[in-house]
């Protein structure tokens, strides 16, 4: 048996289904796959795509920049701050118009 990452399903029952379509030679290189880790083709296929989910929203809340970028920024957040009079009186004024904006 191969040793695979594996992805944390939510618990509790399942209900969803999906059903997706692919090529034979797709279908045998999952299922070989599958059988090398001891794994339903269903239960392969839905840790692979729930580690590329994951992946995904790993990704989603990472920012990546140069050095360069990165220095430029730091400065920039870490530089005093000023009140831009035209920003602040828009800011005043959309007080109560946007649902959670406090």
């Amino acid at each position: 048996m191969f040793a695979i990452e594996t992805a944390s399903s939510t618990p509790g029952k399942m209900e969803a289904r999906k059903e997706l379509r692919m090529h034979r030679a797709d279908e045998e290189r999952i299922k070989a796959a599958a059988a090398a880790c001891g794994l339903q083709e269903a239960d392969f296929i839905r840790q692979a795509a729930l580690l590329r989910a994951q992946e995904v929203e790993q990704r989603m809340s990472l920012s990546v920049l140069p050095v360069e970028a990165f220095d430029a920024f730091k400065a920039a957040v870490e530089a005093p701050s000023q009140v831009v009079p035209g920003l602040a009186r828009a800011a005043e004024a959309s007080k109560g118009l946007l649902k959670d904006a406090g």
